[in-house]
């Protein structure tokens, strides 16, 4: 007898996590007591609840942190053939993206973020004309890093919204959504890296969802779709994701359930703080009514 073909994981569409439609208000609420976390049962509405109670609470309390100014250098790129030959690197990779079916394809409304703050030509990492005396410093290329995040203006659509349109069109684990509420505590609140605001939350969470997927997952949506689904141009997500990644320095996997509810907690616990220690506006005047006493 013959022996059976090859498996083909990449062409198997029974991996896809079901598609459905989803209102964050209906779903579960993450558990208030650390100790009744438990992220292996956890469901993946209750994780994205999670993720966008813990980011609203941060950029609200930042409030609106504008980007640093554009860092040039000769080597900035300011025509259009100049930015087909040294404009950020295409990324490429060995595992294909899972084949979608076809009545599962369509995405019935659009979605696109404000511009980026960043000229798409400001650069990013030290490429290979800048190795040696001529490289910028770790500092500067963080910062540039950085500015790729802001969008020029507050984002039209809502976090809440935006978060409901990835996981409709792009469903994602418990896994993904708690490992991207990670990435972003350490880019805005341990590194400080990247202000958390509302001009770059709506690009962390895409960049960082975008990451985790691909770190975490033998399942990945395709590049095109998820940059078709989060509102960005595709070459544009790509960079959010290496920026990710460097900022990061790589270090996206978790190892046990235990290292990622230890970051889950600490994302709820710099979110609480953040509420507490909000100040309110100067314009505020608390005005107490006359005391009337009565003889």
């Amino acid at each position: 007898m013959d022996p059976p073909s090859a498996p083909n994981p990449a062409g198997d569409a029974g991996v896809l996590p079901e598609f459905r439609g989803l209102n964050l208000q209906d779903a579960p609420s993450p558990p208030a007591n650390e100790e009744e976390l438990d992220i292996l049962t956890m469901e993946r509405e209750t994780a994205m609840k999670l993720v966008s109670r813990c980011v609203m609470s941060l950029a609200n309390a930042a409030g609106d942190v504008p980007a640093t100014p554009p860092l040039s250098r000769p080597q900035t790129p300011n025509t259009k053939e100049n930015t087909a030959t040294q404009s950020f690197p295409r990324r490429t990779t060995s595992r294909p993206a899972t084949p979608i079916p076809v009545e599962r394809e369509p995405i019935t409304h659009k979605v696109e973020l404000d511009p980026a703050e960043a000229h798409h030509d400001e650069p990013t990492i030290a490429t290979h004309e800048d190795i040696g005396a001529g490289a910028q410093s770790e500092i500067i290329q963080r910062a540039n890093m950085a500015r790729k995040f802001f969008s020029k203006s507050i984002p039209k659509v809502g976090l809440e919204d935006y978060l409901n349109r990835i996981q409709q069109f792009c469903p994602l684990s418990t896994g993904v959504w708690l490992a991207a509420g990670s990435y972003i505590l350490r880019l805005c609140v341990i590194d400080k890296s990247v202000p958390l605001t509302h001009r770059t939350m709506h690009r962390l969470v895409l960049a960082s969802l975008v990451a985790a997927m691909k770190a975490l997952e033998d399942h990945r949506w395709p590049q095109i779709r998820f940059a078709r689904v989060g509102g960005v141009d595709v070459n544009a997500l790509s960079r959010l994701e290496l920026c990710v990644e460097f900022l990061l320095m790589f270090d996206l996997q978790f190892f046990s359930p235990e290292k990622l509810k230890e970051r889950t907690i600490e994302l709820q616990k710099a979110a609480h703080a953040a509420t507490m220690t909000a100040r309110l506006p100067s314009s505020f005047l608390l005005r107490f009514p006359a005391a009337k006493f009565h003889q």
